[in-house]
């Protein structure tokens, strides 16, 4: 039998896992807390998604809603919006909502977790926990870019499958059409993968075969016109300006999150935060990108070069590097790059497991942060249009949770008899047609 001092050095391992685990867990756990406990889901964009989810439902319903229509063309952007209002068809909106939020924190915690065992067995915890920071729970899920967060989740389950899966056309197909209709950005990312792969491992006719209804979707989506009006990109003040954008950019990968209502945000009610976060997620990304240097350097010392993920992976990063701060009315594209770009370097690199450990810790401010948010009281009920953030004063980092406010009013004052509760929609990439105005104010914006 192996003595208990054999035993001991084991048993560490083991325990340290479950702690990762556990504090993944709790990140979870807040990020429901945060869900549930506010009048409404306190990420930003979300409200006008679950409100619109909530007059799709009305509309299948068979109610009449002058003035709205469906789109008669596939669109991209649309499946979360189609899976809330099936849900409000069978729960009230509020709750289709909630259920949905918290299904997708389930889900990024338990494919974290996949994650981490699968690619990264020497810190799977850590791991986890810098997947949940910089990519599943990153900034993006908390502006509420509810389609956008499922995509990276299709995206990151598609490397679950075994390599031999992921040549054959069935699963190709299925997650093309799925990636299609979460988010365009993800697919464009998704589809250079594939397509690389092809060309360097010889798997042109399924992999073509698989792409193509996607594909075609696509091309009716663009002939159809409806990815809204161009729009010029605003000028940033210079190539130094320009740089400092991208550099913020990339600091969004870290921990700290500053959730700004009528009355402020950090910078003003807890200005040590503030600083020693943005300090923080500065110190993040430069860890990350030093993992990920390591990485490489370690994979091409071992010849385990992944080349089709990390020429999708460099396509990626250079399309962030160069597209401006507004195309298409889309604001910040190129960060809609990094992050499939960043997921794919994290899963096909060998990363050192002491750096690992160490960018995981910052799961423990994200759940500082995020548990701030959850208990402290706020106006939850006037909505802040970015228009109205004082210019004089510096807030990084900066959600507003209050900017849709008025569409979860009329989600929850339409559910009554006799309320038509509808407003002009926010966003035109959308399964619904009607008349458009930006935010709760009328502001253009």
């Amino acid at each position: 039998m192996p003595s208990s001092s054999a035993a001991l050095p084991q048993a560490r391992p083991a325990m340290a896992e479950a702690g990762w685990v556990a504090l993944c867990c709790a990140l979870g756990l807040a990020a429901a807390l945060a869900i549930l406990l506010p009048p409404y889901p306190p990420l930003q964009d979300f409200p006008e998604w679950a409100w619109q989810g909530d007059l799709l439902a009305r509309i299948l319903g068979g109610e009449s809603l002058p003035g709205l229509s469906l789109a008669t063309w596939p669109v991209p952007n649309s499946s979360v919006q189609a899976m809330l209002g099936l849900l409000s068809l069978a729960l009230p909106a509020a709750v289709a909502a909630k259920a949905f939020l918290l299904a997708l924190v389930a889900a990024a915690v338990a494919l974290a977790l996949a994650l981490g065992w699968r690619y990264q067995p020497q810190a799977p915890g850590a791991f986890a926990a810098v997947l949940l920071v910089a990519v599943f729970l990153h900034a993006g899920f908390w502006n509420g870019y509810a389609n956008y967060q499922l995509g990276l989740l299709l995206l990151g389950a598609w490397f679950l499958l075994p390599e031999a899966r992921r040549g054959q056309a069935l699963p190709i197909l299925a997650f093309s059409l799925l990636i299609f209709f979460t988010h365009a950005m993800v697919f464009a990312a998704f589809g250079l993968l594939l397509g690389l792969s092809a060309l360097l491992r010889w798997r042109l006719l399924p992999t073509i075969l698989g792409l193509l209804p996607a594909a075609a979707l696509t091309l009716w989506y663009l002939a159809a016109g409806a990815g809204g009006q161009a729009t010029e990109a605003r000028s940033l003040g210079g190539v130094a300006a320009f740089l400092g954008y991208k550099a913020y950019t990339l600091a969004k990968l870290g921990p700290y999150h500053n959730f700004v209502f009528a009355t402020g945000g950090d910078a003003a009610l807890r200005p040590a935060l503030h600083w020693g976060g943005a300090a923080a997620n500065a110190l993040f990304a430069a860890g990350l990108g030093l993992a990920l240097l390591l990485g490489l350097q370690a994979a091409w010392r071992d010849r385990r070069l992944a080349w089709p993920a990390l020429l999708a992976a460099g396509l990626l990063l250079a399309g962030f590097a160069v597209l401006p701060d507004l195309v298409q009315n889309v604001v910040n594209p190129g960060e809609r790059l990094l992050l499939p770009a960043l997921l794919i370097l994290l899963l096909v690199l060998p990363l050192p497991a002491l750096l690992l450990r160490g960018l995981g810790l910052g799961a423990i401010l994200l759940l500082g942060c995020v548990l701030l948010l959850a208990t402290t009281r706020q106006g939850w009920d006037r909505p802040l249009h970015f228009t109205e953030l004082d210019p004089a004063r510096t807030e990084l980092f900066r959600h507003r949770p209050t900017a849709f406010a008025c569409k979860w009013a009329a989600l929850r004052d339409g559910a009554q008899p006799g309320m038509p509760g509808w407003q002009p929609l926010s966003f035109a990439t959308s399964l619904l047609l009607g008349p458009t105005q930006a935010g709760c104010t009328g502001r253009p914006g």
